[in-house]
């Protein structure tokens, strides 16, 4: 593709602010399109790339001969939308999770294929420097051999964080409420699982124990949790948290969210002390082994700019600069089959096995 890429993004909420950093002022690229239900949000997000026509239907969109579309719709809309852009000629980069079942998702990606047109599931965590400096660390061998993963998410009070409209949460907890997944272990827990995968590969086995708590807006959400699971190969234990502390003030210019990651070696510890917060004034990421402690203090730690790289990536692989694509359809799919693999243990109360090793 000689040309700059004609984009059109449908879904303008809260979380077009940070996906739409990548295309800003990008000689590659045009926004041609906007596509919103609501008038009045179409119209705002106008400003930001006023060469875009606004359009309140997804056929209008479909509609103006582009090369990418960029979904950023709720999650049970993801396959259809999906699927009619690439029968519609474009390629595709949809936000995560990538759909609500792997059936969904298995649709998605026999249509790319089918049309062979590219499907990119966004997940930006996979992007964010201290966790792709943590990573090369890892497979340097800087800690060893890695023996255990150990994950903790904390959501603290939101009075300071980011403004998120009544009815983004409305339909989060919507689907929560129908079952099919609540807003931390599936919806922002898919940041984690895509960095377990990404870090170790497919898991072997897992345990899950969910629990959910009523909220001060009068609905529930899935915290406390906790999960355990073992890779295949090698067979690397790991262990996520997920917990609620909604008087501790988070320090951050996005969700109130606090993260961790610990890789623990047989030499060492490579830790990654926060990710969409500023709660800790301590370096972003450190290596323990033979005794001393290296830290990262000037690496990049804005959690906006993983986004940024995220869609800087996509752009390169579709221009064929790069090689070698992140997060794939394969790969997004990977991450729903985990979340299930533990929402059965919770509901199961027991020890769930990878459906492909149960046969």
């Amino acid at each position: 593709m000689s040309k700059p890429l004609r984009v059109g993004i449908v879904g303008l909420g809260r979380i077009f602010d940070l996906n739409g950093l990548g295309y800003i002022g990008h000689p590659d690229v045009e926004v041609v399109g906007l596509c919103d239900v609501r008038e009045d949000t179409v119209a705002s997000r106008q400003a930001l790339f006023p060469g875009a026509r606004g359009v309140t239907r997804y056929e209008d969109l479909l509609g103006l001969d582009l090369d990418l579309v960029d979904i950023l719709s709720p999650h049970p809309l993801h396959e259809q939308m999906a699927v009619a852009a690439l029968e519609a000629g474009a390629h595709v980069s949809v936000q995560k999770p990538m759909a609500m079942t792997t059936g969904e998702c298995d649709a998605m990606i026999a249509a790319a294929a089918r049309t062979g047109k590219r499907l990119k599931v966004f997940e930006n965590f996979v992007f964010y420097p201290p966790l792709v400096k943590a990573r090369e660390l890892l497979l340097s061998g800087a800690v060893g051999a890695p023996r255990h993963f150990r994950m903790k998410v904390v959501i603290g009070d939101r009075s300071g964080a980011w403004h998120v409209p009544p009815e983004t949460n409305a339909w989060r907890h919507d689907i929560a409420a129908k079952g099919r997944g609540g807003p931390l272990v599936f919806d922002h827990g898919h940041h984690m699982m895509a960095v377990a995968l990404w870090l170790f590969g497919d898991v072997r086995d897992c345990f899950a124990q969910i629990e959910e708590t009523p909220m001060p807006a009068g609905y529930a959400t899935d915290a406390p949790a906790t999960l355990v699971w073992r890779h295949r190969e090698p067979a690397i234990h790991g262990m996520w948290d997920v917990s609620l502390a909604l008087q501790m003030k988070v320090r951050t210019d996005y969700y109130a969210s606090h993260e961790q990651f610990e890789i623990q070696g047989e030499r060492g510890l490579i830790t990654v002390n926060r990710c969409s917060d500023r709660l800790l004034d301590e370096p972003v990421l450190t290596l323990y082994c033979d005794g001393e402690v290296r830290a990262w203090h000037n690496i990049e730690d804005d959690w906006g700019e993983s986004f940024r790289r995220s869609t800087l990536h996509f752009i390169d692989v579709l221009k064929g600069r790069a090689d070698q694509q992140i997060l794939t359809g394969e790969e997004g799919r990977r991450v729903v089959e985990l979340f299930h693999m533990f929402d059965r243990s919770s509901r199961e109360a027991r020890r769930v096995t990878h459906p492909d090793l149960e046969r």
